[in-house]
């Protein structure tokens, strides 16, 4: 005999407004006792196309940001970064900058702070360097490269923290 596959009830012919009773056959393929389990039975947490997932995270969403309480403009921000896990666990409403802070790489993982930049205390802007680290790295292409005059000319060198090298040319970041 077939059971519910929600409810785990024992699943029992049943019968049509007309008087007649439902087939043997249909009995067999039939996977829930009523509707309400097959709701129940048709809900996952994980989808596996993306829109669908979307609209179904929206759903979940909550009233005002997780962040810091704002209760404008929310987005669902999926912890593990994969839109289509929609367990409860993994789902956090957020408003538009927080949930911009989550994705970037230069906040820590509530998103509240700027990361400090590798070579100094100061807070980092982009590829874990401050400004003034980001602004050498471009210019010269190693964050603690600096020009330094020595008698009449320029020479560029390396500040490793405490004390100057001449720069390398075959030197890898």
């Amino acid at each position: 005999m077939p059971v519910c596959h929600a409810c785990g009830k024992k699943l029992v012919q049943k019968r049509f407004s007309s008087g007649v009773l439902e087939s043997p056959s249909m009995l067999k393929r039939r996977k829930y006792c009523n509707r309400q389990c097959m709701a129940q039975g048709m809900q996952k947490d994980r989808c596996n196309s993306t829109s669908h997932s979307r609209s179904k995270s929206t759903k979940k969403m909550k009233s005002c940001c997780e962040g810091c309480g704002s209760n404008g403009k929310r987005h669902v921000h999926h912890l593990d970064n994969d839109p289509r896990n929609n367990s409860d666990s993994n789902l956090m409403t957020l408003c538009v900058s927080c949930h911009r802070r989550a994705h970037s790489r230069n906040f820590n993982v509530t998103g509240q702070h700027r990361l400090p930049c590798k070579h100094c205390a100061k807070p980092s802007v982009k590829r874990g360097l401050c400004n003034t680290h980001l602004s050498r790295y471009r210019r010269f292409g190693h964050p603690l490269a600096k020009k330094r005059k020595i008698g009449s000319e320029w020479v560029l060198m390396l500040h490793d923290g405490n004390s100057w090298s001449p720069f390398p040319s075959n030197i890898t970041v």
